[in-house]
């Protein structure tokens, strides 16, 4: 598959010294330096054609998963107008500035030093040892809002003494002076040395995919893996709506332990930051386990016009759903499957002050990302259940989200998230009990009639929950577990000759 201009050398970039009118809502270079690479200058002016209204504000986002105070790494602020003349400003506070007047045009430094806490590498901007990544989402100011995407032509002035093997990798589309960037919001470049191309050392996939530095695995393997994964959500979903993923897998930009991950999904933009597995086979499980995670995030919630806080059901349904295929292509056993829910619905179990998912996504990253993902992986199980049991095993959750990505959907009105969830719930999956007990409801998760039904019980009855399958089954535990996955590996399994 040809793929112009998807590299193109940051040499390549001396772009325009003054900006010109474009469609877009601002433009903007950034200036990345090696004398100081953590330190990045940021120039940008406003479009003629544009839409903001609001040109006395210059705001930053100043929290992000990981990461508090990303106010304080701007600096060297200034504001002037489209003469060119300074417009003074107030500081009201880390990454927020009012000027006495309107302003047209603004220049700004921002350290993309690694946070302290590792795992916001997948979701601040950072450069360190040659080589890093850029969100506009934190580098550009906060024109716009959820209901309101803002565009931009974005350049990259030429670096000092940046050579010929530093380059840049975005799916965004380049233009005669740049790229033409449809949303900064979802908008990401991996910059600098050292990055490999997946598709080169097998087939494609209808997407790109890119690694940096060194893995158990090649390049090859993730890519054979994206592909594998993607069409399986393509035919659960129907075709991606924000066209074919760009994943970009990189190291942690500090020493970590082996098996340390974390990832996020900007549109379809796919960034997983972890180090590495001790071996070959570890190495790949964690990568699939990856991929399985968060290419189901393409779709959901990236793929339908949901708002608010309903994190509840696109994490814990996005671990269920990775769980599911785990078993499905045989990565992990049905022992596996169990013991993932088992510890979930311990950690669930132990909290000892207990708020609604709803409150629990609201609050995610004041404390409550722990059950946000293991009671909504639970949710998901029990939703599982219930829609095999009441179709006879002719329909489960697949069929449920299939049927949210088709009624909410990007074309469709804007609907918030919770409500559109619950409806669904209550009205494919008859679960008013789930509901109301466990997502808006506070109550600990009792299992065993559901799991009794499933052929399933918990074989430890201390704090520990052990969930495994009973040796005496009936039929219709029988099907329900084959439903689930339990006889899968006899469906894969090669003959032997």
């Amino acid at each position: 598959m040809s793929k112009p201009l998807r590299s193109i050398s940051l040499i390549a970039l001396v772009l325009f010294a003054t900006f010109v009118a474009s469609g877009q809502d601002l433009e903007a270079i950034i200036d990345i330096d090696l004398e100081t690479p953590a330190i990045i200058r940021v120039r940008g002016e406003f479009s003629k054609a544009g839409k903001i209204l609001n040109r006395r504000n210059l705001a930053f986002l100043r929290t992000v998963s990981g990461a508090d105070n990303l106010g304080n790494r701007v600096s060297e602020v200034r504001l002037s107008d489209s003469a060119g003349r300074p417009v003074p400003f107030r500081k009201l506070m880390d990454g927020e500035y009012l000027g006495d007047s309107d302003f047209n045009r603004w220049e700004y430094n921002v350290d993309i030093s690694p946070q302290k806490n590792r795992y916001a590498a997948a979701h601040v901007s950072w450069f360190a040892d040659g080589r890093g990544i850029l969100m506009l989402a934190d580098l550009l100011p906060q024109f716009g809002s959820a209901a309101k995407k803002v565009s931009a032509r974005i350049s990259f002035k030429e670096p000092t003494r940046f050579d010929h093997e530093s380059i840049i990798h975005t799916s965004e589309k380049p233009g005669e002076n740049g790229y033409e960037v449809s949303n900064i919001e979802e908008a990401v470049f991996y910059v600098g040395r050292g990055w490999e191309w997946g598709d080169s050392l097998t087939d494609p996939f209808s997407g790109d995919l890119i690694t940096s530095g060194s893995w158990s695995f090649n390049a090859g393997d993730a890519s054979a893996m994206a592909k594998e994964i993607h069409e399986y959500y393509s035919k659960l979903f129907g075709p991606n709506p924000s066209g074919p993923p760009f994943i970009g897998i990189a190291k942690f930009p500090v020493q970590t332990a082996p098996g340390e991950w974390q990832a996020e999904t900007r549109g379809r933009n796919v960034t997983i930051i972890s180090s590495d597995m001790p071996f070959k086979t570890q190495s790949l499980q964690r990568l699939h386990e990856q991929l399985r995670h968060e290419l189901f995030h393409l779709w959901i919630p990236n793929g339908v016009n949901l708002t608010g806080n309903y994190d509840w059901f696109y994490e814990g349904f996005a671990l269920y759903e990775s769980l599911k295929l785990a078993v499905r292509t045989n990565r992990i056993g049905f022992a596996d499957f169990l013991d993932t829910l088992s510890r979930a619905h311990t950690i669930d179990s132990a909290q000892s002050q207990r708020i609604s998912l709803i409150q629990a996504s609201a609050n995610r990253f004041g404390g409550s990302n722990t059950q946000v993902y293991a009671r909504g992986m639970l949710v998901a199980f029990l939703t599982d259940l219930a829609v095999l049991e009441k179709s006879k095993g002719k329909k489960s959750v697949e069929d449920l989200l299939r049927e949210l990505y088709r009624t909410h959907g990007k074309s469709a009105p804007p609907a918030e998230g919770n409500a559109a969830v619950i409806d669904i719930l209550k009205t494919q999956a008859n679960e008013n009990s789930v509901v109301e007990k466990y997502i808006t409801g506070v109550e600990k998760i009792e299992w065993t009639k559901e799991l009794s039904a499933t052929g399933i019980e918990d074989s430890d009855p201390g704090p520990l929950t052990t969930l495994r399958v009973k040796e005496k089954l009936n039929g219709g535990q029988k099907a329900m577990l084959d439903k689930l996955g339990y006889n899968n590996w006899r469906k894969l399994s090669v003959p032997s000759k």
